[in-house]
């Protein structure tokens, strides 16, 4: 399986998640909503910015990819973490010469992705302790941040009296 040698920007980026639900609209009420698929594809519009050895890059890599559509490759995305993760990928529309700018070329295309594997436990626990706390949850899972950036330097102040 080809791996997409380039992440993409952050800007000229969104996704929009496959959910698989589906929702009937009821007279005099709200919607009826029922999960009806699984494992539902995101779609993803992207964007790289890159020199002239990019570009090439870029287009060979759609050319190859489109001798064997039917095969995924792998790109690293952020969409159902905020890290990012490789996703099987697959062009859900050619790549677009969007602007060239001197030697700056910005291609854009959307991809079609397969979800990746849900932790349910994880899930439940991030909502759960969204529901009994004000804290955001970085501030809880990074205490370092607060140790050395807070906590030190105030601690070093009383010293210097």
């Amino acid at each position: 399986m080809n791996r997409m040698k380039y992440c993409v920007t952050q800007s000229g980026y969104s996704a929009k998640l496959g959910d698989g639900v589906v929702s009937q609209a009821l007279d005099g009420g709200t919607s009826r909503y029922r999960q009806a698929l699984k494992n539902v594809p995101h779609a993803v519009n992207v964007q790289w910015v890159v020199k002239e050895g990019g570009y090439q890059y870029l287009m060979a890599f759609y050319r190859v990819w489109r001798r064997k559509p039917n095969q995924p490759f792998l790109a690293k995305l952020i969409i159902d973490d905020a890290s990012a993760e490789e996703y099987k990928c697959f062009f859900k529309t050619s790549p677009t010469l969007s602007e060239k700018n001197g030697k700056i070329f910005t291609v854009t295309a959307q991809l079609e992705v397969m979800p990746a594997l849900e932790n349910k436990d994880m899930d439940d626990l991030l909502v759960e302790f969204g529901n009994q706390s004000d804290e955001d949850l970085f501030d809880l899972a990074n205490p370092l941040e607060k140790l050395v950036n807070v906590d030190l330097p105030n601690a070093l102040e009383n010293l210097d009296a």
